[in-house]
């Protein structure tokens, strides 16, 4: 149960960052980073993250022209980037572009290749930030349609909010992984909208759970842990 979770290292101060790491992996061996924690520290960063052996989930939402994102696929094989995301936005011609440019380096290099995740929409969105895009349909229309896009053009999973697992899978099966942020366990909401406990997502069928503030603002952070892996097992 421990590889589904992924410890979201949100932290400008690599001192902190290399004590939550030291605290809690293992049992969680893969952490995500984001613009917060890698801007500033990015080659020390992962210089310690390969120290510990660790997976690393690279969470940069690419979103950007096909040839761009195309040209930014060496990064990812050079850091042993295993998990990383896009915007479903970028569209299915840069998604598609990406995805076959990922298999053309792994089959040259014989290296593992990232798995892609395609970001639906952003769990701080509500149906309000929807109109205001003049997006048409619901939040779910939105998530239906975006997967859609990003499964037929060959993405490894989906980033979704807790409230559109079962929605995801009712419409696409099981053969799609899903990621999911906004986890809260025994927490307030933050800056998230759209969330659920670490049980909830995975009876409903996640696949990853990312573990941010609900476990890194935690005054005893290995007993949080604890208390939801055991959450998890019963």
């Amino acid at each position: 149960m421990e590889n589904s979770l992924i410890l979201a290292l949100d932290n400008e101060d690599l001192t902190e960052i290399k004590k939550i790491v030291n605290e809690l992996c293992p049992p969680i061996n893969i952490v995500k980073i984001g613009p917060i924690s890698f801007l500033n520290n990015h080659k020390e960063l992962f210089d310690f993250l390969s120290t510990k052996k660790l997976s690393v989930m690279f969470d940069f939402k690419f979103f950007d022209i096909p040839n761009t994102m195309s040209n930014s696929i060496n990064f990812l094989f050079n850091n042993n980037i295993n998990i990383f995301t896009v915007h479903a936005l970028a569209g299915e011609t840069a998604l598609r572009k990406l995805k076959n440019e990922l298999d053309v380096f792994s089959k040259k290099t014989s290296e593992i290749r990232p798995k892609m995740f395609a970001v639906t929409l952003l769990t701080s969105f509500n149906q309000n930030e929807i109109n205001s895009l003049n997006f048409k349909g619901t939040i779910s229309d939105n998530v239906l349609n975006l997967a859609e896009k990003s499964i037929k053009s060959g993405v490894d999973g989906l980033v979704c909010s807790g409230e559109e697992i079962s929605l995801i899978r009712k419409n696409f099966g099981n053969d799609i992984k899903l990621l999911v942020p906004g986890i809260r366990f025994n927490s307030n909401a933050n800056d998230q909208s759209r969330i659920v406990s670490p049980r909830q997502a995975i009876d409903m069928g996640a696949d990853y759970l990312v573990l941010g503030r609900t476990l890194t603002e935690a005054n005893d952070r290995k007993s949080k842990l604890d208390d939801i892996i055991n959450s998890l097992k019963n």
